[in-house]
């Protein structure tokens, strides 16, 4: 189940932002800045031909065809134009209207990008000129929430570009000769922060691409864990719940800006809305025992990424937060190494921690975690 960046930008809206602090580990807040125990190595290699050429093509005076037609060749260009579900002419036709204020935009917006060229020029090259402390940066945060026991190898090509279609900031789709590739519209990623110092955008293109690698490392992670691939009679009906709720949830946490941590403190009624739905979902599922039909409707809402969106990847975020923020990292790290069950137990703990401040898990979840295992 994938678990797009943006996750908890619904409820961080109308949250004031707390004072803002470096990213240095040393005093950045966040879980995901601490330093790594992991096994292994995550690599992120960065291409920013894309961006650079689609630049230069729409610094020129007059719209080029032919140059234009020449980007369709770029890895980047090819995966837009797919993920667009529309003919390589409708990038062509996008592209010129950049040049022609009276055009319409159909799908891929560079008008905007033409009128703001020379921000995207200085950003695109302090990107460049700090490239190797970018993909480094991303490539720590992303293996510092990673368990330990199971050693993990993972290289992420990452491309820049801009006019990606629809709404997306970023594609993530396999390519040849890599598993995945992530695709990144400057110019969207960085919408939230376009007020901010080009060194803060560029922080937050770190936590992006860190997010991205931590997927696709936690992935496989869980692909060689014993206690990630085996069935766990013991949690019943709710298995399905907790395992996505425990697969989503880590990922989501890169999706909150450094400065919200802990989130038990910045995103508190967030933090009920989220486990308080999560809590509803259960129920649902406790509710379902004895009716087939609608246990397996609720379980098929479950695998949609959309539950993933709305449910499991908020409130399993808070649910990680709570466990790092009552019982720290190594506790946390354990509890992912022990599999869905583990990581519920670990939080049902360090909510009932004097002083929390952390929201219950509903009572079917704690009668499930506390039941003894069936005998096999």
């Amino acid at each position: 189940m994938r678990v797009g960046l943006g996750i908890l930008v619904a409820s961080l809206a109308g949250v004031p932002a707390p004072t803002p602090v470096s990213m240095s580990s040393a005093t950045s807040r966040a879980p995901y800045d601490s330093p790594s125990v992991a096994q292994g190595k995550i690599g992120i290699t960065l291409d920013m031909r894309a961006a650079r050429e689609i630049l230069h093509l729409l610094g020129q005076a007059e719209y080029s065809p032919a140059e234009t037609k020449q980007l369709e060749g770029l890895v980047p260009v090819q995966l837009a134009i797919k993920e667009s579900a529309r003919p390589a002419e409708s990038f062509e036709r996008d592209f010129a209207a950049a040049f022609d204020p009276k055009a319409r935009v159909s799908i891929f917006d560079f008008r905007k990008i033409r009128d703001e060229k020379g921000r995207w020029d200085d950003l695109l090259g302090m990107v460049s000129a700090r490239e190797g402390e970018l993909t480094k940066l991303a490539g720590d945060r992303a293996a510092s929430l990673l368990p330990r026991d199971i050693p993990v190898d993972v290289t992420l090509p990452m491309y820049l570009t801009f006019g990606l279609p629809g709404r997306a900031d970023h594609i993530t789709t396999p390519i040849e000769g890599a598993e995945w590739a992530v695709v990144i519209d400057l110019a969207r990623a960085l919408s939230d922060v376009e007020s901010s110092t080009p060194a803060d955008q560029i922080k937050h293109l770190s936590r992006m691409m860190a997010s991205e690698a931590y997927q696709r490392a936690w992935a496989e992670y869980r692909s060689k864990s014993p206690a990630w691939q085996k069935h766990d009679p013991s949690l019943g009906q709710l298995e399905p719940l907790m395992r996505a709720v425990a697969e989503a949830g880590p990922v989501a946490l890169y999706t909150v800006d450094e400065n919200f941590f802990p989130l038990s403190t910045w995103l508190k009624e967030p933090m009920k809305s989220s486990i308080d739905a999560l809590n509803r979902s259960a129920d649902k599922l406790v509710s379902a025992e004895g009716d087939l039909d609608a246990r397996m409707t609720l379980a098929a809402e479950i695998r949609k990424p959309e539950f993933a969106a709305q449910v499991a990847g908020p409130a399993g975020a808070f649910l990680a937060d709570g466990i790092i923020q009552a019982s720290g990292l190594d506790a946390y790290r354990s509890a992912l190494a022990g599999g869905p069950k583990a990581f519920f137990e670990a939080y049902e703990r360090a909510s009932q921690k004097k002083g929390s401040g952390l929201i219950p898990l509903s009572k079917v979840f704690q009668e499930r975690l506390a039941a003894p295992a069936p005998h096999s």
